[in-house]
C-alpha cells in the first residue's frame, strides 16, 4: 500500500503543475496514469530480474 501511495505522490507531483480549477484537467489525469503505468511495470520488470537472478543463483543461499 505504501508503495501505491509512493507512485501516486510522486506522479502527481510530476504531472499537476497548478491548482487553480477544482479539478484535474484531462492531460494532467492522462499524465498521472501514465506515469502509475510506466512505474508499476517499471517495479515488475526489477521483480523479474531478481527472481532470474535468484533462480540461477540456487535460490536465497546463493552466493554473490
Amino acid at each position: 500500500m505504501k508503495m501505491q501511495l509512493d507512485i501516486i505522490k510522486q506522479c502527481f507531483g510530476d504531472c499537476v503543475q497548478t491548482f487553480s480549477v477544482g479539478e484535474l484537467s484531462s492531460s494532467e489525469k492522462s499524465c498521472v496514469q501514465n506515469c502509475g503505468k510506466r512505474q508499476i511495470q517499471a517495479m515488475m520488470m526489477l521483480g523479474e530480474a531478481q527472481q532470474s537472478i535468484m533462480s540461477r543463483q540456487g535460490g536465497m543461499g546463493g552466493q554473490f
